[in-house]
């Protein structure tokens, strides 16, 4: 900025000068040149005072003493408006950031260790779980799953022990994710049925719609197609993955229907006993070979039971808690 004329500047400091010139010189004094120049100038009158006589000089506020002390609030105030924009500039930025992460943390649980929930289901009994993203499971008899309060930022992972029937909303940037402790299914938006009982020596995976990626030690991934169904031997270690008409017939379990095709009886009782909450003790282990075609629909067990023993040679015996299974003589 220029130096006001010097006339300009004397009147300003006889407070004598128009508004507009006062506010000229008061900007110009706002400057490093200014504030020297005023300096100066407050020197010299100081030094035009002779001892003693400084009561002649004051017969009211010295103008340039007053205007000094203006200047220097200003100049004060400006310093503290530029330390707080400054302030401003660096903290707002970090509080939106911080808002956003509070948000994004109540919704993936970004920094809190939200646990996990555990669900047991009981033999005879169903459950359906839904998940905080819509995705959701029926777990048929017998079953436990273990999931978190709050999915991850990055995936959803679920742990799954027993058989479940899985509705998976589409979400590509976070994969879903079902851990069986042999093996994990990567899925992003589909419904399957998996059976992975601990007590089971196979492991079965049943796509209805979408596509799934399985992962097993020993193997590299591959994906399963609609209609596919897939069985892991534990004990082998060996995959089979075979073509299905109607894959849907694997998850009939959630309308209390049980469809078998060609299954040892050992398979046959083992899911008769979790979904209707019985025991079964064999008598004659010989009859474990013998293999049902069957579909079993009602939730009677006794029924059920009678249809098995019209088309084998065994028979049921109903005791307090348990029962024996022998061969028809």
């Amino acid at each position: 900025m220029d130096k006001p004329d010097r006339l300009i500047i004397e009147r300003t400091l006889d407070n004598e000068a128009s508004p507009e010139e006062a506010r000229l010189v008061m900007r110009w004094f706002q400057t490093p040149e200014g504030q020297a120049w005023l300096s100066h100038r407050m020197d010299q009158d100081e030094a035009a005072i002779l001892s003693g006589s400084e009561e002649e000089w004051v017969d009211g506020p010295i103008p340039s003493m007053a205007m000094y002390q203006k200047i220097m609030e200003r100049l004060r105030y400006r310093k503290l408006r530029r330390r707080l924009l400054y302030a401003a500039a660096v903290l707002i930025p970090l509080f939106l950031f911080a808002g956003l992460f509070w948000q994004m943390d109540r919704r993936f649980d970004l920094l809190v260790d939200a646990g996990m929930q555990e669900i047991v289901v009981p033999k005879g009994e169903r459950m359906q779980v839904v998940f905080q993203d819509g995705s959701r499971v029926h777990l048929n008899a017998g079953s436990r799953i273990r999931y978190p309060k709050q999915f991850g930022w990055s995936e959803r992972r679920v742990e799954l022990s027993g058989e479940g029937w899985f509705e998976v909303s589409k979400n590509a940037k976070r994969p879903f994710i079902v851990e069986l402790g042999l093996m994990d299914i990567k899925v992003l938006g589909t419904t399957f049925d998996v059976k992975a009982y601990e007590e089971d020596q196979m492991i079965m995976i049943a796509l209805e719609t979408g596509s799934i990626e399985v992962n097993a030690s020993n193997y590299e991934s591959f994906r399963m197609e609609p209609g596919d169904k897939a069985l892991y031997d534990k004990c082998s270690r060996r995959f089979e993955i075979h073509r299905s008409s109607d894959v849907t017939k694997y998850s009939t379990w959630r309308e209390d229907r049980l469809i078998f095709r060609s299954e040892p009886l050992r398979e046959v009782l083992n899911t008769i006993s979790r979904n209707y909450n019985i025991e079964f003790e064999v008598k004659d282990t010989s009859i474990l070979d013998y293999s049902y075609t069957i579909t079993i629909d009602t939730t009677d067990w006794r029924i059920a039971l009678k249809e098995l023993e019209k088309i084998t040679p065994i028979q049921f015996k109903e005791k307090v808690d348990k029962i024996e299974v022998y061969k028809r003589d």
